[in-house]
């Protein structure tokens, strides 16, 4: 093209020159996303974009003067975990103008079950109220063991029923700023045999072991709380976060912050705990254009104020839906923990991010008492996120984590992960 304006052409900028670090490191998985992933998607979103699939499926699932009625399938597979069932309900401007009903049930077998029912009630437009029930038993739960050192080899199937009620109150200050003032009433019972079947054909010892024939065994012992408890909990979320929403440059600070108080109802005199965490993020735009890396570190702690320990169901907890994602939920439970993430998040389709993510930590004693990088592991997730809010998206992600850095860093566990998150 000739140069209108006689000047000479602009050398490549920092961004440019940073952004090939990534290119490199990531390639493998860029290789999995783009092939793999990106491509047969964006083939199956033309092909729905020309067919109107989305319309037709909007049209086939709800009604409503405004379509804002709406009933869907759902199903969940977690490796690992039993395979359930369900269907989805909502109901927009129920009642009045902007409530949200919500209703989901699944079913996983006569022992697999699950109902939860949540409204929430605007207040203004930044601000509103949320009542939320939850009801479920499952019998596929998994305990490894408490501590940074728990073993792949000691997984223990156990049984959980529980019912939560709660109220939560949320308003946004300002843009990306908000608070959350919550309270819930849960009480849960547990049972030592869960679904492990060891005389299966083909079952693996280390994959199908009860809680129950772990303790028997001397493997193990019953965690804290296992005779169930009737907490009431109080808490506060604040969330400060100077980016803007999207399409604006992805470049900005985040700070969660939270706290909880919480007695068990049957044991109010010598059984009281509270939890609390921060989690500071750090986002650099490298172009311009949401290609972002990340940098983030998060620390939790909970800690019994009377003589009886903290449940352990309400122990600080990594993998699952919370940090370490390469893990299976409650993979790693401790007093306290401390995680740092690095993540490249970049747009692959119109609604699509592909993000690959490293993260390192672990579970400690109270107050990070143990710490000692040696009892590092490290987790891996790659896949493709939507490309909606930057903190909440509905993932496709696969993962991995290791044992510690002390026993060699080998990777022990595979996840395949599918389902909504948050960044912290």
């Amino acid at each position: 093209m000739p140069a209108y304006s006689g000047r000479a052409e602009e050398g490549a900028s920092v961004g440019d020159v940073l952004l090939w670090v990534p290119r490199v490191v990531f390639f493998p998985v860029y290789l999995v996303t783009e092939f793999v992933l990106r491509r047969p998607l964006g083939l199956l979103i033309t092909a729905a974009e020309r067919g109107r699939w989305i319309e037709e499926i909007t049209e086939a699932f709800t009604f409503g003067p405004t379509n804002n009625i709406g009933i869907v399938p759902t199903a969940l597979l977690d490796f690992g975990f039993q395979t359930s069932v369900g269907v989805y309900m909502f109901y927009d401007d129920f009642l009045s103008k902007g409530n949200a009903f919500r209703v989901h049930a699944a079913f996983g077998g006569t022992d697999w079950l699950r109902l939860t029912v949540a409204d929430r009630i605007p207040v203004d437009e930044n601000s509103y109220f949320k009542l939320r029930f939850e009801g479920s038993q499952r019998p596929d739960f998994q305990f490894f063991g408490i501590g940074p050192e728990s073993k792949k080899e000691n997984l223990s199937k156990y049984k959980a029923k529980w019912l939560d009620f709660s109220a939560n109150f949320f308003a946004q200050v300002k843009e990306g700023n908000s608070f959350e003032l919550y309270n819930s009433l849960r009480t849960v019972g547990f049972d030592a045999v869960g679904n492990a079947d060891p005389t299966e054909p083909g079952a693996d010892p280390a994959e199908n072991a009860n809680l129950a024939d772990r303790v028997k065994a001397g493997q193990l012992s019953l965690p804290p709380g296992f005779d169930g408890y009737t907490a009431y909990r109080q808490g506060l979320r604040v969330t400060l976060d100077s980016r803007k929403p999207r399409p604006a440059p992805g470049t900005g600070l985040r700070l969660d912050l939270g706290g909880e108080h919480a007695i068990d109802l049957r044991r109010p005199g010598s059984s009281r705990w509270v939890r609390y965490g921060a989690a500071v993020g750090g986002f650099l735009d490298l172009t311009g254009t949401n290609r972002v890396v990340s940098l983030s570190v998060n620390t939790q702690f909970a800690d019994p104020l009377d003589d009886d320990g903290v449940p352990f169901t309400e122990l600080v907890q990594l993998g699952g839906d919370q940090a370490m994602r390469g893990f299976r939920p409650g993979r790693l439970m401790g007093r306290s923990s401390a995680v740092a993430t690095l993540e490249y998040r970049y747009p692959i389709w119109a609604t699509l991010d592909g993000a690959a993510q490293v993260a390192m930590g672990n579970v400690f004693g109270a107050h990070l008492d143990g710490f000692d990088p040696e009892l590092m592991r490290l987790a891996f997730t790659f896949g493709i996120r939507t490309a909606g809010e930057r903190d909440h998206s509905f993932d496709i992600l696969f993962g991995a984590g290791t044992e510690t850095f002390k026993d060699g860093a080998a990777l022990n566990s595979v996840r395949f992960v599918l389902g909504a998150t948050r960044t912290f």
